[in-house]
């Protein structure tokens, strides 16, 4: 049985009914493994750019780094966890990221590594969202302004990295405006990626372009919505206030009324029982005058 729906693309984490130190430590390694696990972008990339071996050599290091941190953590997972191999199977994909990272570390030189790369990149994204909780604050109107400046940013890391890897690029401000129609989806064709790293940093681009406009329409329809929201939301409290005002002269009239007819009850009935108690009084015997009298 599956405890959770993400148990089948293998990202299950620690089941509500496991111990509770298996849920913190799944807590205080969370942020540490995506960080490792969005390693394996920039280890794509320079062990696929046409560029100095030396980044080669760093990409491999960065295999090795994600390689030995994946096996750690699940190795450690399944031992402070109450159900082990529940564990391992509800969370199989860090076992791919495992086998690709290890596959990529130790040289292996066949076209699947580009794949599995590319997996670990999606990977790292879904262990982000998975457990974002916070991401609903992006749907508000609030979020608008982190929403735009994350926009912001991505597109400039986007067009750099476009720059930086693309030979055929010869501007940032090219690689910026690739980076933007490119997650616009608008393809214009004036500038295209050439080489196989600034491709598939064309299809992530297409992802994460696609999900920050997906966003912002939430956040717009989300404006609109929220407001009329808050406005309705006023007007209730308010009519509730109103409502409960009224209840309360209501109540008010209705005691005061229930106590006078209370005291004039209360009067009556004194007054029957002065009665009562004066018919009941025995008559008092004549006085005695004597025989003289």
């Amino acid at each position: 049985m599956m405890h959770s729906p993400l148990a089948w693309i293998g990202l299950g984490g620690v089941a509500s009914d496991d111990n509770a130190s298996a849920r913190g430590w799944q807590q205080r390694l969370h942020w540490l493994m995506v960080s490792v696990a969005l390693m394996a972008v920039p280890a794509y990339l320079l062990a696929t750019a046409d560029i100095n071996p030396v980044w080669h050599h760093i990409a491999s290091l960065l295999d090795f780094v994600i390689l030995g941190a994946f096996t750690a953590e699940l190795v450690w997972m399944m031992r402070v966890s109450s159900y082990p191999w529940r564990y391992f199977f509800e969370n199989w994909l860090n076992v791919v990221i495992i086998i690709g990272a290890g596959a990529a570390a130790l040289g292996a030189a066949t076209d699947w590594i580009a794949v599995v790369r590319a997996m670990r990149a999606a990977v790292a994204v879904l262990v982000v969202v998975r457990t974002t909780a916070d991401i609903r604050f992006l749907f508000t109107r609030r979020g608008a302004p982190m929403l735009i400046g994350i926009g912001f940013l991505t597109m400039l890391g986007l067009g750099a990295l476009f720059f930086w890897l693309d030979p055929s690029i010869k501007s940032f401000w090219d690689g910026l405006w690739l980076a933007f129609i490119t997650g616009a989806t608008v393809g214009y064709g004036d500038v295209v990626p050439t080489t196989g790293a600034t491709r598939l940093l064309a299809v992530l681009t297409v992802l994460v372009g696609v999900a920050l406009m997906t966003l912002f329409t939430a956040n717009v329809v989300s404006f609109f919505i929220g407001g009329e929201e808050a406005r309705n939301r006023e007007n209730l409290q308010h009519d509730i206030a109103t409502l409960r005002g009224q209840i309360a002269q209501l109540l008010d009239a209705e005691e005061l009324r229930i106590t006078i007819e209370l005291h004039k009850e209360i009067r009556q009935l004194r007054e029957e029982l002065a009665e009562l108690r004066a018919q009941m009084r025995p008559p008092q015997a004549p006085a005695d005058t004597g025989p003289g009298s």
